[in-house]
């Protein structure tokens, strides 16, 4: 605003409008196969000399090196101008921004906000679990997201139901999952909040509850664990070799026992320790191929083989937990093809696992029952949301096949 005079005492305001300036602009780019993001940087009219100091900028939070195609990069600036902010995507969860200053680029990191919903759904198993008639809030479901759950319930209920052997065309579930969510729609962590499993006839249900300092388990209605000390399976696919004592090996080409049980699965599949314990063996041990040996309480050790891969970090005298990725299946050793040889041995001596009575972990304590009482009766209604597939009442399936 500026003032002019016209006389002495006369005083006249005039005004003087200033067009603002245009909005700034935004461009997104991918880092494509082969290309490096001082060549993204340059293909947005960066000098060498700035894309130097951005690079440089960058490398105090992640090398360069490290970004694999598929990063995004957002640039803003005046509309025809150089970028002023650039918003790199340094991982799934955080986002490096770098604004443009007269001393350099300033740095910060920000996280990528999350939201948290439910998520209710349902399955008839008519072939198989993987490919369960779904229900419920399916149009919410990623790309790839329920098979995850097909892990995760397989887990949960592992002690109760031979997910191998036990499964039944009708069979059914329903589930309610708590979710983490980015805003492009990928699932950042996700939980059960309760889930019912209709398997011939019985009815198992699974509550959530976290003792204090200790771990998530699962338990039923009454408050009974479901968790066993030993998982019936390290990976949840079918037998395709059980323990016997007289088997023709298709390598050997003659009859020898088989002191284990094999599970077929894909290449890389990942592979769980079926209970606590430490490692004893881990590298190749001749036929075993690429394995892992674990000793567990009352002398029990478990052998994993024929692995494509052991797990980071995964050496002899590690404490490893029950559930914990040991490995990925592989043909390592004497295999024909991809798949998981499983050994269990008490005091030195081959054992079957499939006819075990395998003890379940003790029940919740009376002190935490009021407290899980309330969640569990919170958790059911929710379920309610979503119906359990019915079937026919005395239909029963062939057995399937995971």
């Amino acid at each position: 605003m500026l003032r002019s005079r016209t006389g002495p005492e006369e005083e006249q305001i005039r005004t003087v409008f200033v067009p603002a300036p245009p909005p700034p602009e935004s461009v997104y780019d991918t880092l494509r196969n082969g290309e490096t993001l001082a060549e993204v940087l340059g293909g947005h009219g960066f000098s060498p000399s700035d894309i130097y100091q951005l690079i440089e900028v960058v490398r105090e939070y992640k090398s360069p090196r490290r970004f694999r195609p598929g990063v995004v990069m957002r640039l803003t600036g005046p509309p025809g101008g150089q970028a002023e902010e650039i918003l790199l995507q340094l991982n799934e969860d955080s986002l490096l921004r770098l604004d443009a200053s007269p001393a350099g680029w300033a740095s910060e990191v920000t996280t990528v906000p999350l939201s948290v919903d439910t998520l209710l759904l349902a399955g008839l198993i008519q072939s198989s679990l993987w490919y369960a008639d779904l229900s419920g809030q399916v149009e919410r479901l990623g790309e790839g997201e329920f098979q995850e759950y097909v892990y995760d319930l397989a887990d949960v209920f592992a002690w109760k139901v031979d997910f191998t052997r036990d499964i039944r065309s009708g069979d059914a579930f329903r589930v309610a999952i708590e979710r983490e969510v980015r805003p492009d729609g990928t699932v950042r962590s996700r939980r059960f909040i309760a889930i019912e499993l209709r398997n011939r006839g019985r009815v198992f249900t699974a509550i959530p509850y976290t003792r204090p300092g200790g771990r998530r388990d699962y338990f039923d209605v009454e408050g009974e664990a479901l968790r066993g000390v030993f998982l019936r399976y390290p990976v949840p696919y079918r037998i395709t070799s059980g323990f016997t004592n007289r088997r023709y090996h298709p390598v050997l080409k003659r009859y020898r026992a088989h002191r284990g049980i094999d599970y077929g699965a894909p290449q890389g599949t990942p592979v769980k320790a079926t209970a606590s314990g430490t490692v004893t063996r881990a590298g190749t041990w001749g036929d075993y191929g690429r394995m892992v040996e674990i000793r567990h309480t009352h002398g029990i050790q478990t052998r994993y083989a024929h692995l494509s891969a052991i797990s980071a970090g995964i050496r002899v005298g590690v404490r490893v937990d029950q559930g914990q990725v040991i490995g990925r299946v592989g043909s390592t050793g004497l295999a024909t093809g991809p798949h998981l040889h499983y050994e269990f041995l008490q005091n030195g001596a081959h054992r079957n696992p499939s006819s075990m009575n395998l003890p379940s972990a003790p029940a919740l304590e009376e002190q935490y029952m009021e407290e899980f009482a309330v969640g569990r009766d919170a958790a059911l209604d929710l379920l309610e949301g979503v119906a359990l597939p019915a079937t026919e009442p005395d239909a029963v399936g062939p057995a399937v096949a995971d």
